[in-house]
């Protein structure tokens, strides 16, 4: 007897269940999933691993690797880009009671089973290239086969591109499969990019890459194993609405290569997998990734280069990074990197003043004295970040976090914890520390210049602070080239000044201790405008005024401002040198205080003296524009527009200082297509599409105040449907028991029709009913006339009713035949105005009409059969209907 494999499977588990065999232990099969399995370089929620059929407690290694060629299958040419172990019923990293997310772990309590949250929006930007990823599950005890699933991400289609090729050294030899990088343009005084990169693409098979993006000035790199990007010369593009830039982005091959191994600090035998490991010198910049062992190779060419581990590739392994970068010589072997397990945290949340949720924003940490360490934490979904630093390095060597510079939305500014304020905090090992962050919008600019008897202070700090709602916030540059600085911030009182002393930016190692008189701070009060505060340097020779312009003022508004002086001497003093052409109401004290409630608008310019009491005086001429109330904006709503109709709307404000000029700031989602907005406030236009678009709007008077309408809407519809009119006029009679149809119609609005009873009318004739589809249908049961009301409804939810009317006549009833001058003849009782057919048949077999009639009177007539032969048989019956 033959038998098959099922039959076999089958008597073993029947015998291993009844003990005649030593059987293993059954376990079912392990499945893994990766959810969602595609999401845009944008999506802020997490990605979801699953692992199922797990022995209880069971460790698992989850590899991520970029699928640079795109054949969905893990091989050689593949970068690892992330690893960690997963143990069933194990959570992450957790100190101080908080759990650090970052570092993934089992967040569900089902026995066998694990469920680990990935933050996709980690800051990691290898983890948002768009192309394809392999999730890779293994089992260190080789308990199941290696299981893969994909992972897509997709860049944001927008309508505006690069496209080209990458090469090698700058000839036409193409290169697949490299990374290509969109960055930020460098900031002024800086080399390299500006920040972290904002998009990214895998070249396809033949080294063609192509990268949507918003329409804004970028700098595309181009990466790749064993080639080296040039960061000293790259392409610095502004990509315009709607615009194709080609261009080829050229790397450099790698003559020779650095190799070692990225380790615990505290145990070489741990070796950290998937970090990128940059390498840069000369302008030049390689990259490579640890493998599983921890184990790197960096193509180079011949020179120093300094390595240094990306911190943001290590928020998974819940490790701080060193500060300064390991230096290595081209072909150096055995270079071992030791990084510190965090043994404390930061956490907290980043939110707007309305408690919104700002995701995605760059935690900093470092230590503030000795800059050993930092580190990075990123902001869900939800707003929370964590972050994991060192503990236990003392007093003298404090924490410190904050918003990235490098990374922080420009349109914004954010609150600093108080500890920040005093150098930071010094974080205990196995301790966790609450900073909270609040972020205002910074859409207005104070910028200014700082001067020394008429030359430009060249890289001196400049800080600006101020106590909004009860949160701190603390902003500080260095000058440029030309002396001057900027702030992007918000609305409140800033206090202005310079950094005197402390520092390699301060004015005593600039101009030397004791050389200079500390110029004043300055307050600067914001409210929707944007404003100047310039230093002039008092060098101990005299007095300079250092208040060159005043801020706007508005009448009904109590104002307030002190003129600001530096001298080396005494106190100043201060005078009106043309008190009549000073502003009535307002009041000048000899502290140099401005202030009172302006009754009347105008500009009004004016000069002051100031004194210091030792022979120093100086005179400054001002400018002072009172406007006649707030600028505010009245237009708030704005009428529907009608597709391929001219529309033309004009916005409305008040207050401020005529004349004001709208525009649409660069910011701004785009006006409707063909639609314009003058800057006399008129909207106008012949609009081209359907549709609500979402926009803002910027007000400026003449006195420089600015304000903003957000997300102002404006809607684009199709011309105006005719009205829904039903046709029916008259509806057929109906019969008792006879089937009855009629068809409603109607004309106007959109198709389809949504036929009903309307509200509160009588009900059809019983046994009728109105179908959805307007036809009257059933069998009536009852005679009589029938009045009720139809109500149509079209596809825009437009409704009409009309009354109708439907007459069932009464089932005809045929009278018994009697003789009639020889001649059969019988009465029909039925309906006026209805055609009834009288019928004849010797058998009841075969049938024969005799007559059709109708009478539009009366309902009773008599008819005889004129063909009644004597001695035969006849019978009729009586249709409805001819």
């Amino acid at each position: 007897m033959k038998h098959t494999s099922s039959f076999r499977n089958a008597l073993t588990l029947a015998m291993c269940q009844i003990g005649l065999l030593l059987c293993p232990t059954l376990h079912a099969a392990v499945t893994f999933t990766v959810t969602p399995a595609i999401v845009s370089n944008t999506y802020n929620g997490p990605i979801t691993l699953l692992v199922s059929g797990l022995t209880n407690t069971e460790t698992v290694t989850v590899q991520k690797f970029l699928d640079v060629n795109t054949n969905g299958v893990v091989d050689a040419s593949d970068w690892l880009v992330q690893q960690f172990s997963l143990t069933d019923g194990q959570a992450g990293m957790v100190i101080g009671g908080i759990t650090n997310f970052n570092v993934p772990g089992d967040t569900d309590a089902t026995a066998g089973q694990i469920t680990a949250r990935l933050n996709f929006r980690n800051g990691d930007f290898m983890q948002n290239i768009a192309g394809k990823y392999a999730f890779k599950l293994s089992s260190p005890g080789g308990h199941f086969s290696p299981i893969t699933n994909l992972l897509s991400v997709t860049n944001v289609p927008y309508a505006q591109k690069f496209t080209g090729n990458v090469v090698s050294n700058s000839t036409s030899a193409t290169l697949p499969n490299a990374v290509v990088l969109l960055f930020p343009p460098p900031r002024a005084g800086k080399n390299g990019p500006g920040g972290s990169p904002l998009a990214g693409v895998v070249a396809n098979n033949s080294g063609g890459y192509s990268i949507p993006a918003p329409p804004g000035t970028y700098m595309p790199v181009a990466f790749r194993s064993n080639y080296l990007a040039n960061f000293a010369a790259p392409p610095v593009l502004t990509l315009n609405s709607g615009q194709t830039i080609t261009t080829n982005l050229t790397i450099l091959k790698a003559t020779t290569s650095i190799s070692g191994k990225l380790t615990d600090a505290n145990n070489a035998s741990i070796g950290l997998p998937g970090v990128l490991l940059p390498a840069q010198g000369n302008g030049l910049l390689g990259v490579s990734f640890t493998d599983t062992n921890g184990n790197f190779t960096v193509g180079v060419q011949s020179g120093v280069w300094g390595i240094k581990a990306d911190s943001t590739s290590l928020l998974v392994h819940g490790y701080a990074v060193l500060q300064n970068s390991t230096t290595a010589s081209a072909g150096q072997t055995g270079v071992n990197l030791g990084l510190p397990k965090a043994t404390a945290l930061f956490y907290g949340s980043v939110k707007d003043s309305l408690g919104i949720a700002l995701p995605g924003i760059d935690m900093y940490a470092n230590d503030n004295n000795n800059y050993l360490y930092e580190t990075d934490g990123y902001a869900d979904a939800n707003g929370n970040y964590v972050a994991a630093v060192v503990g236990g390095l003392g007093v003298n060597d404090p924490w410190w976090i904050s918003v990235s510079s490098d990374t922080g939305p420009t349109n914004y500014m954010f609150s600093q914890p108080s500890f920040d304020q005093n150098g930071g905090t010094n974080i205990n090992s196995g301790t966790a520390v609450q900073a909270n962050f609040t972020a205002l919008l910074a859409t207005n600019y104070l910028t200014g210049n700082v001067q020394a008897n008429g030359v430009n202070i060249v890289g001196v700090g400049v800080y600006a602070y101020a106590t909004i709602n009860g949160a701190s916030f603390n902003l500080y540059t260095d000058t440029d080239a030309n002396g001057n600085y900027s702030f992007t911030l918000g609305n409140g009182s800033w206090s202005v000044g310079v950094n005197c002393g402390g520092g390699s930016d301060s004015l005593d190692t600039l101009l030397g201790n004791g050389n200079f008189q500390c110029p004043s701070n300055q307050n600067v009060s914001i409210n929707n405008n944007n404003a100047t505060a310039n230093f002039n340097v008092q060098l101990c020779n005299g007095i300079q005024i250092d208040t060159t312009s005043l801020p706007g003022a508005q009448v009904g508004t109590y104002y307030d401002v002190y003129l600001a002086a530096s001298s080396c001497n005494g106190n100043v003093n201060w005078s009106l040198n043309d008190p009549q052409n000073f502003p009535p109401n307002l009041s000048f004290a000899p502290n140099g205080e401005i202030y009172g409630n302006p009754n009347t608008s105008g500009t009004y310019n004016f000069s002051v003296h100031a004194d210091d009491g030792n022979g120093h005086t100086a005179n400054q001429g001002l400018l002072l524009n009172i406007s006649g109330g707030p600028l505010q904006i009245l237009t708030g709503f704005l009428p529907n527009g009608t597709n391929n109709v001219f529309y033309s709307q004009s916005f409305q404000a008040t207050g401020g200082t005529a004349p004001y000029n709208w525009s649409i700031p660069s910011f701004s989602a785009p006006l409707p297509p063909n639609l314009t907005l003058a800057a006399n406030g008129v909207l106008s236009g012949t609009p081209i599409i359907t549709g609500t678009t979402y926009f803002d709007v910027v007000l400026t008077d003449a006195a420089a105040n600015r304000v903003e309408l957000d997300g102002l809407a404006l809607t684009i519809v199709n011309p105006p449907l005719p009205p829904v009119v039903i046709t029916t006029g008259s509806l057929p009679n109906g019969n008792v028991g006879a089937a009855y149809n009629a068809q409603l119609g109607a004309t106007g609005g959109q198709t389809p029709y949504t036929w009903s009873l309307a509200l509160g009318s009588a009900n059809p004739p019983p046994g009728l009913s109105i179908n959805p589809n307007g036809l009257i249908s059933g069998t009536p049961t009852a005679s009589g006339l029938f009045n009720f009301k139809v109500q149509a409804m079209d596809a825009n939810f437009a409704m009409t009713n009309k009354v109708v009317g439907i007459t069932i006549n009464p089932a005809p009833v045929l009278s018994q035949p009697a003789l009639l001058a020889g001649r059969f003849s019988m009465q029909i009782t039925g309906g006026s105005n209805q055609n009834y057919t009288l019928e004849v048949s010797t058998d009841l077999a075969g049938w024969s009409p005799l007559f059709v009639t109708n009478n539009p009177t009366a309902n009773s007539f008599i008819l005889v059969d004129p063909t009644t032969p004597m001695g035969q048989q006849r019978f009729y019956r009586i249709l409805i209907g001819p």
